[in-house]
């Protein structure tokens, strides 16, 4: 009996042991971040990443876009809820002094190219590898600006994209965007995200919204290409004709499937925020 109780004070002690060292790990990995103060301007905080109950990082996004911040309307467009204001990055890729020359380029073309948004979104950790950003770079533009698509079929391509893949950073940085193409708050918030996202919930909530029959072929054929990695014949077939009988559209469309999917990861990744520090 004597030796069955020293056991088990042996064994509390271990795990009391064991708490204390998990608690002083916490409070060693906790670090400053800048926080906006009454005054408006930056005073510091201390987030604790395994404590703070703003989920600094984005293993379990929010499911709900009800759920977050609001971003100002702005250029006439409405307010809209936003969830990745308050991510704290892991990684937000070099800093000023640590660029090379080359680094600087890239950073300088980003940025001359993106007049509203700048450098947010992945391109700070792409800068990380010049061979990796610059073809990005050019990749992204093409994407955005270069194909035959409106601005609004393509800022649904790039929602869907993003509620897919869980990344609220791509969706919070393209709502903007698409309220400014013409997409309604009501097409937007229609959209089924995370653990609610499938094919099926686009055709019930989404489609019936667009009353345009480009848009609705464009919503079902991307709905169908991020559940199931490709497409049905029929799928193919109905998007073919309502896109003018041209397969080189839907070549554009599964290039910003891939590219937006591309920036998804490495914005879901690095835990990027829909805003750089300097725009907060």
């Amino acid at each position: 009996q004597h030796i069955t109780s020293a056991k088990k004070i042996a064994m509390k002690g271990r795990a009391w042991t064991t708490s204390v060292c998990s608690v002083s790990f916490i409070l060693r990995s906790a670090r400053p971040v800048p926080a906006q103060g009454p005054t408006g301007k930056d005073t510091p905080q201390v987030v604790l990443s395994a404590l703070s109950s703003t989920r600094p990082f984005n293993s379990s996004p929010t499911p709900k876009t009800s759920r977050g911040n609001t971003m100002s309307g702005a250029d006439g467009i409405p307010e809209y809820p936003t969830t990745s204001d308050d991510y704290v990055p892991r990684y937000f890729g070099p800093t000023e002094e640590e660029m090379t020359d080359e680094q600087r380029s890239i950073r300088d073309a980003i940025v001359a190219s993106r007049p509203r948004t700048g450098l947010s979104g992945p391109f700070g950790p792409w800068l990380a590898s010049p061979d990796i950003a610059r073809p990005s770079q050019e990749l992204g533009r093409a994407c955005r600006y270069g194909t035959s698509l409106s601005m609004k079929e393509s800022e649904l391509v790039i929602l869907l994209t993003g509620a897919r893949h869980r990344s609220h950073a791509e969706f919070d940085i393209h709502q903007g965007e698409a309220l400014r193409s013409g997409l309604t708050m009501e097409v937007i918030s229609a959209i089924p995200r995370d653990d609610d996202y499938s094919c099926a919930g686009v055709k019930a909530q989404v489609i019936p919204k667009l009353k345009d029959k480009r848009l609705e072929a464009i919503a079902l054929f991307t709905s169908e290409l991020l559940e199931t990695c490709t497409v049905s014949d029929e799928t193919y077939a109905t998007a073919k004709e309502a896109l003018g009988g041209e397969d080189s559209v839907l070549v554009e469309i599964t290039a910003i499937v891939g590219y937006y999917t591309y920036c998804a990861y490495t914005l879901n990744v690095f835990n990027i925020p829909s805003k750089p520090p300097a725009q907060k």
